[in-house]
């Protein structure tokens, strides 16, 4: 039998983010045998470190802060990392990572003898005006750089059409969508009647549920101002908001404390039972600006509900025929949509949402995302 793949995974934080959610749903699924995962996180240890660690990676956090002086401590210490580990491969996870894990193989002299490595992007069309003039600089280094690695992996269609515009080279770039459990998230009654009941809501409050970390691109204002307009025309309506930064609100979020909101929301900040508050739902909204192919929404999807989203990144893709599209930035659109949907008696929002999760069966299992990255590895390594 083969020896396992040994892959360093360099990824900026281990809190909870699209590409911290997929390393450590790739490392969880990984086929027995098949790899041996080394995580190194640059920033200081996030709550995914230890479920990581459970999938059986070995995790080492470098504790870096920010700075030029943060950058070249972390080529330092991810270059002695490479010379005490020796992996086959070193995967990248978006452009910190990207540019450090590029940097630590390739300057000379190579610590691991010229080990490959594929760079992993996750965002399309991103507003880099929302982020700091540090974040906007690693992506033009990485865009001028992006001729060095093995190969890089992006997660959308438009996340590719984003980064060729950038200036990364189409031979590079290979797409490799998301991959959800569909045994994680599904349709679940008894957790339903459960989380609603913790709520205090009845039968007679439809809730409509956003998941998001606070951040420009995720767009809470749009949903919020949706929110308003809907609960104006349906007063028995709830809102429900999970992701890191939400319990806390911010200008974002202001008015869910007013009228006609006041009352009305709930607000859970980072949740580790994600899959518990989806089956409560009625209705899903997502409000994002700027998205690669989303994780809230395809577990939404596998979660079987009735999905209303905005036309951000890979969604219409991903989404198809299995619920509703609004425009970005558009709120009137966006509630508007989301009344028609619960306009729709409960039996026509299931039927909805059983064909959303049959799109993730069939087109997004887990099984097919491992496929892809074990060819694109094969294929850097010269085994194709």
């Amino acid at each position: 039998m083969a020896e396992a793949m040994r892959i360093l995974h360099v990824i900026t934080s281990t809190g909870v983010g699209g590409a911290e959610t997929q390393l450590a749903r790739f490392i969880a699924a990984s086929p027995t045998g098949r790899y041996q995962h080394l995580v190194a996180c640059l920033m200081p240890e996030g709550p995914l470190a230890p479920v990581m660690a459970g999938g059986g990676a070995e995790i080492r956090c470098l504790g870096l802060t920010s700075g030029p002086a943060a950058l070249l401590a972390g080529v330092g210490r991810l270059r002695a990392l490479l010379k005490e580990w020796r992996p086959e491969l070193v995967q990248t996870w978006m452009y910190h990572a990207d540019l450090l894990g590029l940097l630590s193989a390739r300057l000379p002299p190579r610590p691991a003898g010229g080990v490959p490595v594929v760079w992993g992007l996750r965002c399309a069309d991103l507003d880099l005006a929302a982020y700091a003039a540090s974040t906007r600089l690693v992506v033009r280094a990485c865009a001028a750089l992006s001729r060095l690695p093995a190969a890089i992996a992006v997660n959308s269609r438009a996340g590719l059409a984003f980064h060729e515009r950038l200036g990364y080279p189409a031979r590079k770039l290979r797409l490799i969508p998301n991959g959800f459990d569909t045994e994680i998230f599904r349709p679940d009654p008894l957790a339903r009647a459960a989380a609603r009941a913790e709520l205090g809501l009845t039968d007679g409050h439809p809730l409509i549920g956003h998941v998001a970390r606070l951040d420009p691109n995720k767009d809470h204002a749009t949903f919020v101002a949706a929110a308003r307009l809907l609960a104006s025309r349906r007063p028995q309506a709830r809102f429900l908001f999970i992701g890191q930064g939400t319990e806390e609100g911010g200008p974002a979020l202001a008015a869910c404390a007013e009228p006609p909101l006041a009352g009305r929301c709930f607000r859970l900040g980072r949740r580790e039972d994600v899959p518990r508050w989806l089956a409560a739902l009625d209705v899903f909204a997502q409000s994002s600006a700027s998205e690669g192919l989303p994780n809230a929404l395809g577990e939404a999807m596998s979660a079987g509900l009735m999905c209303v989203a905005t036309e951000a990144g890979d969604s219409a893709a991903l989404l198809g025929d299995a619920g509703w599209l609004t425009p970005v930035r558009q709120p009137y659109a966006l509630a508007e949509a989301l009344e028609r949907a619960l306009a729709l008696t409960p039996a026509e929002r299931a039927a909805m949402g059983a064909r959303a999760r049959l799109r993730i069966k069939e087109g997004y299992s887990l099984a097919a995302a491992h496929q892809a990255w074990w060819e694109l590895y094969q294929e850097v390594l010269g085994r194709a």
